[in-house]
This record gives C-alpha cells, structure tokens and sequence, in this order.
C-alpha cells in the first residue's frame, strides 16, 4: 500500500457520495493521515475493509468509530494551540496508568472500539474546564 493508495483512500471518499457521513468518512481519514496513521491503521481504526475501503453506507459501528475519531481530534485541538502538538500527540509515548507507555496511536490501531473510547475519554479529560457564567 503506498502513497498513492494512502491519497486515494483519504481523497476519494469524500467525492464517493454527497451526504454528511462521507464528509465524516472523508474528515476522519484526513485527521488519521495528520496523525501519521498508516493505511492499515486507519482501516484498522475505522473498521475499513481492505476490499471495500468506500463502503456504500457506514455501518453503525464505523460511524461511531468515525464520531470518535472526530471526538479526539477537536479535545486535542481543545488542549493544544500548536498544530504539531494537536497532530503529534498520537505518536507520543504517554505514562499514564492506561497506556503503559505506548503511544494513544498504538492503542487505538488495534481496531478494538474499547481503547479507542478510553483513548477519547483520557483527551477529553485533560480538557480546561469551562466555567459557567
């Protein structure tokens, strides 16, 4: 799979159909390429497969997925200003209890939704609060 793929995957499906969830699709696959996500992981992620990486519709499942995808990106874009914080933050070791030191990058690629709501909730703690006026 090379680079060629990679653009085809992250380019064609926002053109593949008309409606929101192809632009999630689309947006989604986007923020993985930011995060230096290789094809396999963002298949992985997304619950993508290789032979129908354009999926017709989303099944509940990937939508959700695609949710959560978007989820992380605007609480990171929430903790971070600098765009390579906001982006690099997925390949970064962490040491908190749950990730033992790997990266929220290598949690997330092994396809399974549970480490990937975990890795959603952990960034979305680490959001300021906002004070009620």
């Amino acid at each position: 799979m090379g680079a060629f793929f990679w653009l085809l995957l992250s380019t064609r499906s926002f053109f593949y159909r008309g409606d929101a969830m192809s632009s999630g699709l689309s947006t989604a696959l986007n923020i993985l390429t930011n995060w230096h996500c290789t094809p396999l992981q963002a298949m992985s992620i997304l619950q993508i497969e290789v032979d129908q990486p354009f999926p017709e519709d989303l099944s509940n499942a990937q939508r959700e997925r695609v949710c959560y995808v978007h989820n992380i990106h605007n609480d990171l874009s929430s903790v971070f200003d600098d765009s390579e914080e906001i982006y690099g933050y997925m390949t970064q070791p962490n040491d908190n209890p749950h990730f033992a030191g790997r990266t929220p990058l290598e949690l997330i690629s092994s396809g399974d939704l549970t480490a990937l709501e975990r890795v959603c909730w952990h960034i979305d703690s680490l959001r300021p609060c906002e004070s009620v006026a």
